[in-house]
Parts: C-alpha cells; sequence; structure tokens
C-alpha cells in the first residue's frame, strides 16, 4: 500500500494506492492547522509501504511531514520532482526545475489516462492550464489568479468594497458584489475560451480536457468546452510515479 499526498498552497489531499484503485481522504485546509494536521492525517492511515508526495508549498511544510512520518513509521517520504521526459511524455519547458510539481504530475496523468492530446486546468489559489500534444510534447501552459484571489486582491486593494464570495450573476450586476463576482467569472470564463481558441489555432488536436482543483466545479460550469472533473488528478499522478519507480 503506497499512500500518496499532494500539498497545494491552502490545501492538500490524501490517497491510498492498492491496486488500480486510489481511496481519497477529503482534502484538508491545512495553513491553519499545520503542523498538527499531521497527526490528524497520518493517524487515521494504516502503516503504508512507501509514501510519494506532490509538494508546492515549500520546505517547512515538507519537513514537518518528514518528521511525522519518520516518527510514526520510520518512513521517509519520497518528495518527486519533475523529469525532463517520463513514461512517455516530455516537457518543453525550458528549466523543468520551474515547472510545478502539481502541474507536471496532473499533466501526466492526464496523457496516462488518454493516450492522446489533453489539456488540463488545475483551479486552487490559482489557475493553471497545461497542453500535452497526441505525441506526448508537454507545450507548456499559463498560470493566473483562480477566481477566489482575483476577487480578494481587488476587494484588498481598492477602499470600499468586499466580497464574501464569488456567485452567479446574470447579464449585468445593479450593486457592487455582484458587479465584482461577475466580473471575476466573466474573466475567467474569457481566459478558458482564449485557451481553446488558442489550442486550436496552434496545436490543431482536438484534446480532451479535465479540470482538477477546488475550483474543478466552476470550471466546468464556465468552460465553452466540455471537460472532465478529475479531482484527484495529481494523485493519479504520483500513482503513476510510484509504478515506473518501484
Amino acid at each position: 500500500m503506497i499512500l500518496l499526498i499532494d500539498i497545494g498552497n491552502s490545501r492538500l489531499k490524501a490517497g491510498i494506492a492498492a491496486s488500480e484503485q486510489i481511496t481519497s481522504v477529503a482534502p484538508i485546509a491545512w495553513r491553519e492547522r499545520a503542523p498538527a494536521v499531521w497527526d490528524e492525517l497520518l493517524g487515521v492511515m494504516p502503516t503504508p509501504s512507501r509514501v510519494l508526495v506532490s509538494n508546492v508549498a515549500g520546505a517547512v511544510i515538507a519537513a514537518s511531514l518528514t518528521a511525522h512520518s519518520v516518527q510514526r513509521w520510520q518512513l521517509t517520504p519520497q518528495f518527486v520532482q519533475v523529469q525532463t521526459e517520463f513514461a512517455g511524455m516530455r516537457t518543453r519547458y525550458v528549466q523543468p526545475s520551474q515547472l510545478g510539481i502539481d502541474r507536471w504530475l496532473a499533466a501526466l496523468a492526464g496523457f496516462t489516462m488518454t493516450g492522446a492530446a489533453v489539456g488540463v486546468i488545475d483551479a486552487g489559489t490559482a489557475l493553471t492550464v497545461d497542453v500535452v500534444t497526441t505525441e506526448g510534447e508537454h507545450r507548456g501552459g499559463l498560470i493566473a489568479p483562480g477566481l477566489g484571489l482575483m476577487a480578494r486582491s481587488l476587494t484588498a486593494g481598492t477602499a470600499q468594497l468586499n466580497i464574501d464570495s464569488v456567485s452567479a450573476v446574470e447579464r449585468f450586476a445593479t450593486n457592487t458584489q455582484a458587479a465584482i463576482s461577475l466580473g471575476c467569472r466573466e474573466a475567467f470564463a474569457g481566459l478558458l475560451t482564449r485557451v481553446g481558441e488558442r489550442w486550436r489555432n496552434e496545436i490543431g488536436d482536438t484534446p480532451t480536457w479535465f479540470a482538477t482543483g477546488g475550483e474543478s466545479g466552476l470550471v466546468c460550469e464556465l468552460s465553452p468546452y466540455p471537460v472532465r472533473e478529475v479531482p484527484d488528478l495529481v494523485l493519479r499522478g504520483l500513482r503513476i510515479v510510484a509504478e515506473h519507480s518501484q
């Protein structure tokens, strides 16, 4: 049994890989609870044979996980790193070490699942898009503020504006909070539209689109093209790495 952990900027996900299945744990908001979050998470896990981790949140949380894993199981976690070429996918990133490991794993999982062209939209604190051709070439992607971050940055930098959530608004808003919500949603939808257009114009394949992350449901709602929601896409990428590094 292999324990898979995806540490994001604000939430973490974990899953147990046994045979062909991943049994996932509900996402945990870890920043307010670290380092006690590891007692909570690891305490309910059976003893794994390996621990594989995707971490974009820095060295402090990584050291905390390592200490808890070694203390509880005498296991040092494997923090997965981006590789230029792996399992049939090759990245064109100029400096692969600067590509987020979560982006790389999600793209790897999407490509492995289809064996064809894929676009992966990870909508969390940030919105990232990555594209992989039918030949397995990771062409790169883009990074933008996530919907919540977009709204919060506007209200933080502008006097007398405040917003608690970004909800659906029809046509034109008639109050300030609704106007912020509508503007952020339209910007989000416009970005998705432009990404699809760029794919058609520059690559030409018809991709399978995947969405993951805390706002993946919103991606499916606002996207002008069909999107498959896969909440555990990064964990699936970790499992692929585990299978190729036994």
